[in-house]
């Protein structure tokens, strides 16, 4: 009888434990606590990505809001193209630039300096329940890859349908540009610098190496804990599957092999399941999200290559 209590006990225990731990994951998930967006142009200059004299001498930011379809307003802003900046087809280039978990739009503008230098007009946006966006629960690519999806309708009815567009995406960023590559056989081109393969994995991953414990079933409960709460079932968010979609859009995979958040071996799995065009690009020694800043030049030299390669420029 004593161990049947003792054995009931844990039982009730874990579960307790489980629950307890869920609704903090999900909690994490659904309401991150978002970096300021006046501290970003700082955390991005301490990190190398630029200087501040470049940034407040080259940046001009236009921004605006836009109603998304789900009835949230979206923060956006425009960096244009240079008064001399045109191509011999006489179409515009357009890149639209997503960014990761808890960031902002300011996150974007150490990609946006290469596309800029080569014409392009650059477009942002801060997701749902980030930066000036209005709240919404953040969804990790599944409802953000619908807000990419509007904006991009935005960007051709503002330069024109015949704008040679594409998509550029960090970490969560990078998943919602997988996942919105799937959808739009439209775009030039999609970039995805260190985007997750498959959201139940990538929190699987994170469970067992940052929190050391079994991912279930606390995943299991967090899972539907978010769907309660006003998000989605974890295992909606699979970018890979996505990509099976994307043959049409040629796609640059870029990773850092020292990623310890999203792992490297994400990499492989999301350029296998990608149809059609692709490239995957290694930077050895770059942390998550941290390819750029490692080496600033060949991140630069090889998109401008991806680009030509691939008929954009």
């Amino acid at each position: 009888m004593v161990f049947w209590i003792i054995l009931l006990s844990f039982v009730v225990l874990a579960f307790v434990v489980s629950v307890l731990f869920g609704w903090k994951l999900s909690s994490m998930i659904l309401h991150p606590n978002i970096h300021l967006y006046e501290t970003v142009v700082d955390k991005e200059v301490e990190r190398g990505s630029f200087t501040r004299e470049w940034y407040d001498s080259n940046v001009k930011l236009e921004e605006f809001m836009l109603r998304s379809p789900f009835g949230y307003q979206l923060h956006c802003a425009i960096w244009p193209r240079k008064e001399d900046a045109a191509f011999s087809d006489g179409k515009r280039r357009v890149v639209v630039f997503v960014h990761g978990y808890t960031y902002c739009l300011l996150g974007g503008v150490k990609y946006a300096s290469i596309f800029h230098d080569l014409g392009f007009d650059c477009v942002f946006y801060d997701h749902r329940n980030h930066g000036l966006s209005e709240k919404a629960p953040t969804t990790m690519g599944a409802y953000e890859s619908r807000d990419l999806a509007f904006i991009c309708g935005w960007a051709r009815e503002h330069y024109g349908e015949d704008t040679v567009l594409g998509t550029h995406g960090e970490s969560m960023g990078a998943a919602t540009v997988m996942l919105h590559a799937g959808m739009d056989d439209r775009l030039a081109f999609a970039i995805e610098d260190c985007g997750y393969s498959d959201l139940n994995d990538e929190l699987a991953y994170e469970t067992r190496h940052s929190y050391h414990i079994p991912a279930y079933p606390v995943l299991w409960i967090a899972s539907l804990l978010s769907r309660l709460r006003g998000g989605v079932f974890f295992g909606s968010v699979v970018p890979k599957d996505a990509l099976q979609n994307a043959a049409r859009v040629p796609m640059l995979f870029v990773h850092g092999d020292a990623d310890e958040l999203v792992p490297f071996s994400m990499l492989a799995v999301n350029y296998d399941a990608k149809a059609g065009k692709k490239e995957k690009l290694v930077f050895s020694g770059a942390a998550h999200a941290a390819a750029y800043q490692t080496d600033p030049s060949r991140y630069r030299k090889e998109v401008t290559r991806f680009l030509t390669e691939n008929g954009v420029l």
